[in-house]
């Protein structure tokens, strides 16, 4: 299975962006509530600006009431045309939503599943890299007077084993193609890190100068310029920033599946593509059920917090420590086999590393005391393994 964590920033992600899509078709609703109110400006009769005005501003008011009682509204003295546009705002916004829940799931799926994309492009960047050390080596036996300094001579990248086994993995051929991942409009930045990065790298320098090498050696010498050349310095790196812009967290799942791989060709079963989880159904269970019971109790989990923040201004709490505390009370409810601790801890490193310096210590004593109250109501009940801590 994928690393809970992991799956929680994506879902916590996943609901930021949901919440900015909702403010952003709430605003639109707003926009398409004044423009109804516009003064017609073909129109030969004279314009009540006064009153269009108050027309606008009478349904932006049943408009956002409507978005708290979620009902539309049915007042009989309100005129006609102010109800419709008031109504129709609503619907709108609520189909946009519907459309917009739907699509910002499928999306935090897809993000999941496609982590390994990262896998394959590190894995043939490493093949580009040993056909350019190819290229050099053969141009050196071709031209005597070619400036050598620095090339390899003796042996390089391309002799590696390790990247012998690669090239000639069928699976990996297949998941390229799959995967459309190509590197030929990147020549450049292939070439930069060959001459400027590995070429001047100590180790592979010194592996060049020697015409043989161990099973070992060669093993320790991709591991090295994936950990140090590709995943710690440009442009390498920025390139797998800018094409995956959740490099931050899926950048250490990608290292250790690429590791793995690697380590692979040493086993007795020979290389093997590691799988990004082995059990995805699992994973796509906790991340369907922590998404939509978080969205379904959306209410609930609000009027649990406004209780226990009673003596704060709930709209000055950070946005994100909201989505933190609803996803964690979301986990908490519907999750009886993860202990109250378990969760409890994971959503305070959640804050302190995605929300403000004092979103820990927030987080935490809210949960502790939410937490106590919900045990204390029979609402938490836990079995299995959630059983476990729980004091």
């Amino acid at each position: 299975m994928l690393n809970r964590r992991l799956l929680r920033i994506k879902v916590m992600q996943a609901f930021y962006a949901l919440r900015q899509s909702e403010l952003s078709s709430r605003q639109l609703a707003v926009d398409a509530i004044t423009e109804t109110f516009q003064p017609d400006l073909n129109s030969m009769e004279v314009q009540n600006l006064q009153q269009l005005e108050g027309f606008r501003r009478l349904a932006t008011v049943l408009f956002e009431e409507g978005l708290t009682k979620g009902t539309p509204s049915e007042e009989e003295d309100i005129p006609r045309n102010v109800l419709i546009a008031a109504n129709q705002a609503l619907a709108e916004y609520r189909n946009s939503q519907t459309r917009e829940r739907h699509r910002v799931f499928q999306s935090l799926l897809e993000d999941v599943r496609m982590l390994d994309n990262s896998l394959i492009r590190l894995l043939t960047l490493l093949l580009e890299l040993a056909h350019v050390a190819q290229v050099d080596r053969e141009r050196i036996r071709r031209y005597e007077n070619v400036d050598a300094r620095h090339i390899a001579k003796e042996s390089s990248l391309d002799r590696n084993r390790i990247i012998q086994a690669l090239r000639e993995h069928k699976p990996l051929d297949v998941e390229t193609i799959r995967r459309k991942i190509d590197w030929s409009d990147d020549p450049q930045m292939i070439r930069s890190i060959y001459n400027d990065i590995l070429k001047e790298d100590e180790l592979y320098r010194a592996y060049c100068e020697k015409a043989e090498h161990t099973a070992d050696e060669d093993q320790q010498l991709v591991q090295h310029i994936l950990r140090n050349v590709l995943l710690k310095q440009d442009p390498a790196k920025n390139y797998f920033e800018e094409t995956d812009l959740s490099w931050a967290e899926n950048g250490e799942l990608v290292r250790s599946m690429a590791i793995k791989t690697l380590k692979s060709v040493q086993s007795p079963e020979g290389l093997k593509l590691t799988e990004l989880t082995d059990d995805w159904e699992e994973d796509r269970l906790f991340l369907e059920t922590l998404y939509k019971k978080a969205l379904e109790n959306d209410a609930d989990y609000e009027a649990l917090l406004a209780e226990q923040l009673k003596n704060w201004d709930v709209e000055r709490v950070a946005q994100l420590d909201k989505i933190i505390l609803k996803l964690a009370l979301a986990e908490l409810l519907n999750f009886p086999n993860i202990p109250v601790k378990v969760t409890i801890n994971e959503y305070i490193e959640l804050a302190k590393q995605y929300s403000t310096p004092k979103s820990g210590k927030f987080v935490n004593g809210i949960l502790d005391s939410l937490s106590e109250k919900l045990k204390s109501t029979g609402q938490l009940r836990k079995s299995g393994r959630g059983l476990l801590d729980n004091k």
